[in-house]
């Protein structure tokens, strides 16, 4: 069993942080209305969770499936008898709306029919390799 870590670029910060500054700040602003603050507490929430979440997210190769965290709370199996494309990308944006993605260096894992995520991990070529010679293999 391999764990792949999350990859996060400089642009990753440069984005979030002023984010967080910026939320928290309104939040500092609305402290005078009770109003704004039951409405902007939880959009704070809402937007910490999706720029802190992937921090936390990895990616591990598992003896009969890819095994994704994609944060705190989801995740997602896929076995490799599934997996019917590996390529590697280099974009701002992914193509699935479910994605471990901090950079713009990342793996499309293409599976079933339709089905796309994205991944960005530290050792991107390491984990291409892996997963078409446990995809191939079969």
């Amino acid at each position: 069993m391999k764990r792949f870590k999350p990859l996060v670029d400089k642009l990753f910060w440069i984005i979030s942080v002023p984010t967080l500054l910026l939320i928290c700040a309104g939040t500092v602003i609305s402290v005078f209305s009770p109003a704004a603050l039951l409405v902007m507490i939880p959009v704070d929430l809402f937007v910490i969770y999706f720029l802190v979440s992937p921090l936390f997210g990895y990616v591990e190769l598992r003896e009969n499936s890819l095994y994704i965290k994609y944060g705190f709370i989801l995740k997602k199996e896929i076995p490799y008898d599934q997996i019917r494309g590996v390529s590697r990308e280099r974009k701002f944006y992914s193509d699935s709306m479910m994605s471990l993605k901090c950079s713009f260096e990342h793996i499309n894992v293409k599976y079933n029919t339709f089905d796309v995520t994205c991944v960005s991990v530290v050792g991107n070529d390491f984990l291409i390799s892996e997963l078409k010679e446990r995809t191939d293999g079969k």
